[in-house]
């Protein structure tokens, strides 16, 4: 399978499960928002940018904006948007912008931010694809970010007859993957064995691949 059908194969998967209304029901992203401003409280300015990778419905963008920072959401299908933050993209749109585009193939479109927030995400991307995704989400990071990922399979995938979570890994893979392109910062377990969040923050040059950080 070429790139180009990948990518195809990918939008297409993800364009059919955000027209099913259960799979729209929860928002991890919006759910983490607090771990995120918790753990940065003393770093956040207002007016920082965050850049939300595979935003998903978007409703992260709410805090986001509560917080007075300045939002980016990416996500592969065209159709994740809920109309509320759809029509949040017209009203302020020097606030909040979307652009429809896979984590591996980002175009310069999407200039770096000052924050990074990527939640239940990573797992559902081909293994292949994972350093490239890391990689193009780095070289957006000015300050840090928070990183989520989810250790098991899950059954949405079920309704269109698809597998959602393509990289289903231990969590030392995970972090041996992640300090080849951040500086891990910390380590918190949402659901132990299944479910944890990373903060991160740009590698500094020369910096080794020796640290996962503290757990909190």
């Amino acid at each position: 399978m070429t790139d180009n059908q990948l990518t195809k194969k990918e939008q297409e998967k993800y364009e059919s499960i955000w027209n099913i209304p259960s799979y729209r029901a929860s928002s991890p992203g919006y759910l983490q928002t607090s771990v995120f401003f918790d753990f940065f409280k003393d770093l956040i300015k207002p007016g920082d940018s965050i850049t939300d990778f595979g935003s998903g419905s978007g409703f992260s963008t709410l805090p986001f904006l509560e917080n007075n920072l300045t939002v980016h959401l990416i996500d592969i299908a065209s159709n994740a948007l809920d109309e509320k933050i759809t029509a949040l993209t017209t009203l302020l749109p020097d606030r909040i912008t979307f652009t429809n585009s896979c984590i591996w193939e980002i175009g310069l479109e999407v200039p770096p931010s000052d924050w990074i927030y990527c939640v239940d995400v990573l797992e559902h991307l081909p293994t292949e694809k994972i350093d490239d995704s890391l990689r193009e989400i780095a070289k957006r990071t000015k300050k840090g970010g928070l990183l989520q990922i989810f250790l098991q399979d899950e059954h949405f995938g079920q309704l269109i007859g698809e597998t959602l979570h393509l990289s289903i890994k231990p969590l030392p893979w995970w972090i041996e993957k992640i300090n080849s392109h951040f500086s891990i910062l910390g380590l918190a377990p949402i659901i132990p064995n299944v479910r944890y969040t990373i903060f991160v923050a740009p590698k500094k040059e020369g910096e080794q691949n020796n640290s996962r950080g503290k757990e909190l």
